[in-house]
């Protein structure tokens, strides 16, 4: 019996010695990616963990109370320790956690290969906010296109020349707010320690502004939006009722996203940086449709629509090589489209390409007009 006891006794002090390794592990972890935050974050989660010490402690104090060689004192300062290293262990999960969908989740985007024999198509799918290096590697290809002799289809779209009317309609009805999309965008992207993607495109503006038929914008106007979306609104009751919904939520989440990135201008450098983690970790995450909900009523004008739009263009195009960069949620639906109008159009080859990386890089020169 004292030989089991024995046994007993050091697994449990070599448990115990495994344990509090992990645990001081665990917490120093965290602890390193936390300490950038305010001091009271920091106090909050050190006070959660002793919380989180005193109510472990409780039960063992009811079990162990009488027994003399039991030291309450001891006993509850090595909870309160340990409550603190698992608090701080556990804040910073969501961070690791982020970070790995930067790094290893399904956040790629489709560069496809299209023929039906006699014309090609690049489809290269976009994101507007994204890394230095992803947007160099489109430009780069890009230019390779153009020595090659592709046409390239951007997406934008088009103002009516004398109509600023529609133009402030297609920012209050479907973007939800009257600000400067690209002003929106270089703020999420600042937040998010990206950049937004136009700042990269300036070599291809001199080309186009020598060879101007070797880009096209292959996209709709704000009067052909306006007109697809008052059509909608008359002839689909289910439309209508979707958008009288989303107009009365959508200004309260526009006022938090607002606040929030004012707040995270206002953070420090570090700060940022670990924001930005998050950030692009719930980008990412969006993207693949593991959080949120795609709003499908605006999706008929936004994506169907204009999908629809750019089918037809390649259809018409007398160009035989086109390489088109648009939002990669285009291509399921561009792709269905244009194999409408076009049953010969297969797909040669896909890969995929991460459009974001940990690393916060640094900001482009900026002034660029807004891709929409």
């Amino acid at each position: 019996m004292a030989k089991v006891f024995s046994g007993l006794q050091r697994f449990a002090i070599r448990f115990g010695a495994i344990f509090w390794f992990t645990l001081l592990i665990f917490g120093l972890l965290g602890l390193g990616v936390l300490y950038v935050l305010p001091w009271w974050m920091l106090a909050l989660i050190v006070a959660a963990g002793i919380a989180i010490g005193l109510i472990t402690y409780f039960p063992r104090w009811l079990l162990r109370r009488n027994n003399p060689a039991f030291s309450a004192k001891r006993t509850m300062l090595t909870h309160m320790v340990g409550g603190v290293l698992a608090a701080l262990g556990s804040a910073a999960l969501p961070f690791f956690y982020m970070a790995f969908w930067v790094t290893s989740g399904p956040t790629a985007l489709p560069l496809a290969t299209l023929t039906n024999g006699k014309k090609t198509i690049i489809f290269q799918g976009m994101q507007h906010v994204g890394s230095e290096d992803f947007y160099k590697s489109v430009v780069f290809d890009l230019e390779k296109a153009l020595t090659e002799g592709y046409t390239l289809f951007y997406e934008g779209v088009q103002p009516v020349p004398g109509r600023p009317d529609l133009t402030q309609w297609f920012n209050e009805t479907l973007l939800g707010n009257k600000k400067d999309l690209s002003a929106g965008y270089t703020q999420l992207a600042n937040s998010c320690g990206l950049t937004f993607q136009l700042t990269y495109f300036e070599p291809l503006l001199a080309d186009k502004a020598i060879h101007p038929a070797r880009h096209v914008t292959a996209d709709v106007t704000y009067g052909e939006m306006k007109a697809e979306f008052d059509r909608l609104m008359r002839e689909d009751p289910a439309f209508a009722q979707g958008i009288a919904a989303r107009a009365a939520k959508k200004s309260d989440e526009d006022d938090s996203i607002i606040s929030l990135l004012s707040a995270v201008s206002r953070a420090t450098r570090d700060q940022q940086r670990l924001v930005g983690i998050l950030c692009r970790g719930f980008m990412g995450m969006s993207i693949a449709g593991a959080i949120g909900e795609k709003d499908a009523t605006l999706e008929r004008v936004i994506l169907d629509y204009r999908n629809r739009a750019l089918a037809r263009f390649v259809a018409e195009s007398p160009a035989e090589k086109i390489y088109i960069t648009y939002g990669a949620a285009h291509f399921p639906g561009f792709l269905k489209d244009l194999q409408a109008l076009d049953p010969a159009m297969t797909v040669q080859s896909l890969r995929w390409v991460r459009p974001m990386s940990l690393a916060s890089e640094p900001q482009a020169p900026r002034g660029y007009p807004v891709t929409r």
